[in-house]
């Protein structure tokens, strides 16, 4: 049963009386006084333990009209500390500030900072305009991963700094780090987690190893990334400038945030300062689960809802982040995902929102999650296409680690492959079952095959296909990746899947050691050959709007795809502006181990093959193609 106090939090009647529509909750600081304020309507007392320069004081807070508490600091409190003491008639918590943007190492205590002195200019003027998610080409790293390895040539290994570092080599003396992240192509860097999470410790972060899906302060960065935990200027100033360096070279940054649950319900601040309000009941009080880490933040909560506004907003406004990637996005609600990702355009129109849709069993009404299955509703956000993953590489859960997909073997799937190419918006049933999720536009399906969780694609190949060779499963490899890159829809790559990354086998790596998780440079150096073939075919995508269609109804108008009867697939895309110089262009992807001639209606130009882009421009109408491979002709 929830711990509840004497009134019912969940209660139309305690919305109406405490929500608070005021923007100052946490510390404003000026050098002439600090004003903290909190909301904690249920409290019947409450006081600020303020400790700094010698000075170690609990000061009285007066209660103000909903719900909200207050004290004013008078001085210059700039590097203070505070946690609140929390009183229920006899019973008192202890619980850092909420709305905090600055922290102490292992969020042990709220700081006071001067905002002027956090103030990094984000250089996003400098960004090209994002006209179309469509345009956009995701890269995903984790900030420790890319650099921790003895191979990087990277000084500030396992630091938000590390992944800004110029001219820096592998030890074989090939390009590394940002310089490498600049030439693949991409567009956009997604961060897992940056936020302030619970299971590193931030004095002895190399003692263990996280992805960071366990949030403890949602709007501080992670202090295990900053060079300086005991200054808690550091992680703020270090994250900024990381940005800013990123959008310099014309790379923006997605946020991967995890609104859906608290690393620990009983401890976090939200619990202990309004005991049973943050986190989703059934009508008994039991708290739900649906994220399977022991809660679910209640979304539907008008307190709830404003603090994930603010969050969101600190994240744009003052950091410059270019958008959100969510975790688990369906345990939270419609409305608020709505509120999110208006307010998230409004603040930059080029930011991208889109998340994990996935149906998760959290104590919410379908109707209401946003869930992939709703995603109509909501149409400024996009979801992960776990269809697009399942039906081109194979199945990802323990029992289907040897279930293979299209691009793995299964020619079963060509009909699958044939629809999500075109961004999964045509809706299609065949021998009963549905080609799911059928998206509205293809700006609501991010492609990937490859991800942080489960293997990487390199070990899912060495499973369902470890009976052949591994200059096949490299041919495999490289096919399912180029799907990936010219599918409708928003490309997703994880990062060194372009080099074959493994985690030697390991599906769920959340907190294996560095050995498992991190870049192997000298890797990416030994398959360059692979590399330089998906910075052609990244090439290939920005250069023809056509494999970028915006809408639903231009890929009705331009696009078609049959199979053949020699196994191969047919992807047709008619050129929309005629004056650009071509009026076709023709995708041939052949699934089989044995190489197929084709003989065309006309005569076409063929620009990538199985070894990348084709400089020798020679009109054919015959072609063979090699087995496993991906060719791409123009007329």
């Amino acid at each position: 049963m929830n711990d509840k106090s004497a009134v019912d939090v969940k209660s139309k009647e305690f919305d109406e009386a405490f929500t608070y529509d005021g923007n100052d909750l946490g510390a404003t600081y000026s050098q002439e006084a600090t004003l903290i304020k909190v909301w904690a309507p249920t409290a019947t007392k409450l006081k600020c333990h303020i400790q700094g320069m010698n000075v170690d004081t609990i000061e009285d807070m007066t209660k103000e009209e909903k719900g909200v508490w207050s004290c004013r600091l008078i001085g210059d409190y700039e590097g203070f500390s505070y946690v609140y003491h929390i009183y229920f008639d006899e019973r008192m918590n202890v619980a850092t500030d909420p709305y905090a943007i600055a922290s102490s190492g292992n969020h042990k205590r709220t700081v006071i900072v001067d905002q002027a002195k956090i103030r990094v200019n984000s250089n996003k003027k400098i960004l090209d305009p994002l006209k179309s998610y469509t345009d956009a080409i995701i890269y995903e790293i984790h900030v420790r991963d890319f650099s921790i390895g003895e191979d990087s040539g990277i000084r500030h290994k396992g630091e938000f700094l590390g992944l800004i570092e110029e001219g820096t080599k592998t030890i074989n003396g090939e390009v590394s780090g940002l310089d490498y992240l600049t030439s693949i192509g991409i567009t956009h860097v997604q961060l897992l987690p940056v936020y302030d999470f619970g299971s590193v410790d931030e004095f002895y972060p190399l003692d263990s190893y996280n992805w960071g899906y366990d949030p403890v302060q949602y709007s501080v960065p992670e202090g295990s990334y900053c060079t300086n935990i005991d200054d808690p200027y550091s992680r703020i100033i270090e994250l900024k400038q990381t940005i800013a360096h990123l959008h310099s070279k014309k790379l923006r940054v997605i946020m991967d945030v995890v609104y859906n649950h608290i690393f620990d319900r009983e401890k976090s601040a939200f619990e202990n300062i309004v005991p049973g309000y943050y986190f989703r009941t059934d009508n008994e009080g039991n708290i739900s689960n649906g994220s399977f880490c022991g809660n679910d933040i209640d979304s539907t909560r008008p307190m709830v809802r404003r603090f994930l506004l603010e969050s969101t907003r600190i994240w744009i406004e003052d950091y410059g982040f270019d958008g959100f990637r969510f975790d688990l996005m369906g345990i939270l609600d419609i409305e608020t995902m709505n509120a999110i990702a208006a307010q998230t355009l409004k603040l930059d129109p080029n930011a991208m929102i889109y998340g994990e849709g996935w149906d998760m069993p959290t104590f919410l009404d379908e109707s209401l999650k946003a869930s992939m299955m709703n995603h109509a509703k909501m149409p400024s956000i996009a979801h992960f296409s776990d269809s697009f993953r399942e039906k081109i590489k194979g199945g990802t859960l323990e029992d289907k680690f040897q279930e293979g997909g299209f691009g793995s073997g299964d020619l079963r799937k060509s009909i699958d492959a044939m629809h999500l190419l075109r961004g999964t918006v045509m809706a299609t049933t065949y021998n009963g079952d549905h080609i799911e999720p059928y998206f509205a536009e293809p700006s609501h399906s991010v492609n990937y095959v490859e991800c942080h969780d489960n293997h990487t694609l390199w070990d899912k190949l060495a499973l369902s296909q470890s009976h052949e060779t591994e200059e096949i499963r490299i041919k495999r490899h490289k096919l399912i990746t180029c799907m990936v890159l010219l599918s409708q829809g928003i490309p997703f790559l994880h990062g060194g899947q372009e080099f074959l990354r493994t985690k030697q086998g390991e599906h769920n790596s959340y907190k294996s050691p560095d050995k498992i998780n991190m870049f192997r440079w000298t890797q990416k150096d030994r398959n360059k050959e692979i590399v330089e073939y998906v910075k052609d075919v990244i090439s290939l995508r920005k250069s023809y709007e056509e494999f970028r269609m915006q809408t639903k109804v231009d890929i009705q108008n331009y696009t078609q795809v049959d199979t053949l009867d020699t196994g191969i697939v047919v992807y047709k895309l008619e050129a929309k502006n005629e004056n650009c110089g071509y009026s076709e262009i023709v995708v041939l992807i052949n699934p089989k181990l044995e190489a197929v001639d084709l003989k065309l209606d006309e005569s076409y130009t063929l620009i990538l093959n199985d070894s990348g882009k084709v400089e020798e421009k020679t009109k054919k109408q015959e072609v063979t193609i090699e087995p496993l491979a991906v060719y791409v002709l123009i007329k």
